[in-house]
């Protein structure tokens, strides 16, 4: 039994669709990596055994009478641990799932933690990339899904809601100019929503839809280095919708004063991907929207390579946020 002056042993895992990361002990500790009992790994395997194997590598790992803190892949109630879902992890199910009970039942000399990945990744954001003045900040990433989160840095306060959610911004109705991208799926299997044209997959379907029969991952890098207008045009459709949710943010919350972009689709695409979303935030749209000159963005805005941002690292730096996120 733990005594209450005991110092327990940190434990830390990033767990993702395709890996999950673990390290046990500080900061500089060596990274073990394994492959992820997801449905993307395991396409053929029930949503229930995907659950109990993620359970066990979990509660096999974490080290006796340790401090564990997980960074999760998945909409999360930041508040019990209960997963809501995640298509990368589970597909399109969607019924709750409180693996936070479970691991606390199976390991109960663990002290466990789960947040989602997005929290982790904006706790490390706001601990690398923020500067004295600046009131609350942002972390979008854009990958196989989309999320956000945002802190309040003078409250160390992440605010969720009754249901422990916050800024799982990627399930929203998509704002969307475009008739023609209509009734384009997600990865949860609901049609229209914004990770249905501006995530990777999304970036895909909407090229299957505009009759580019080809690879994107390995071919738009490329294509839009050449101008090649078909790019150019898949380019700005699936920015569109990432430009019109930071006007919105921006108009609600004038102290969001920081926001970093992540995640593949960012980090494959570059300077392309920057230089189109500033081009976008730069024309006005009503009084209510001026536009955004470049140094304005540059002050505001931080497109994050890879490596910049750790949800593994923020993960073990969580614990100073954890009595602020609360609803």
């Amino acid at each position: 039994m733990v005594t209450a002056t005991a110092v327990r042993t940190a434990f830390a895992a990033d767990v993702g669709g395709t890996w999950v990361r673990m390290r046990a002990g500080s900061v500089g500790a060596p990274v073990e990596r394994l492959r992820s009992p997801s449905i993307l790994n395991h396409p053929g395997r029930s949503v229930e055994k995907l659950r109990a194997d993620m359970v066990e590598l979990l509660c096999h790992a974490a080290p006796a009478d340790s401090q564990a803190a997980i960074s999760f892949g998945a909409a999360i109630d930041h508040l019990t641990g209960t997963v809501f879902g995640s298509a990368p992890l589970w597909g399109a199910e969607a019924t709750p799932y409180d693996m936070g009970a479970e691991l606390r039942d199976r390991r109960p000399d663990v002290a466990w933690q789960l947040v989602n990945d997005v929290t982790a990744a904006v706790v490390d954001f706001a601990a690398e990339q923020s500067r004295p003045g600046v009131r609350r900040v942002g972390y979008l990433t854009l990958s196989s899904g989309i999320g956000m989160r945002i802190a309040d840095l003078e409250r160390m306060r992440i605010p969720v809601d009754g249901n422990g959610l916050q800024g799982e911004v990627g399930h929203l109705p998509v704002m969307s100019s475009s008739p023609e991208l209509r009734g384009l799926l997600c990865e949860c299997g609901a049609p229209d929503h914004f990770a249905s044209i501006a995530s990777g997959p999304g970036i895909a379907r909407v090229a299957e839809r505009l009759g580019l029969k080809t690879e994107i991952p390995e071919w738009l890098p490329e294509a839009l280095a050449a101008a090649d207008p078909q790019a150019q045009r898949l380019l700005e459709l699936c920015v569109e919708p990432v430009a019109q949710m930071l006007r919105t943010m921006w108009c609600l919350d004038p102290h969001l004063d920081l926001i970093g972009l992540g995640g593949g689709v960012v980090e494959g695409l570059g300077a392309h991907y920057s230089d189109e979303l500033c081009r976008q935030l730069g024309q006005a749209t009503s009084y209510a929207d001026r536009g955004w000159s470049r140094a304005q963005l540059a002050d505001r805005l931080v497109f994050c390579g890879a490596g910049t941002i750790d949800a593994l690292r923020g993960a073990q730096r969580v614990g100073q946020w954890l009595p602020g996120i609360t609803s």
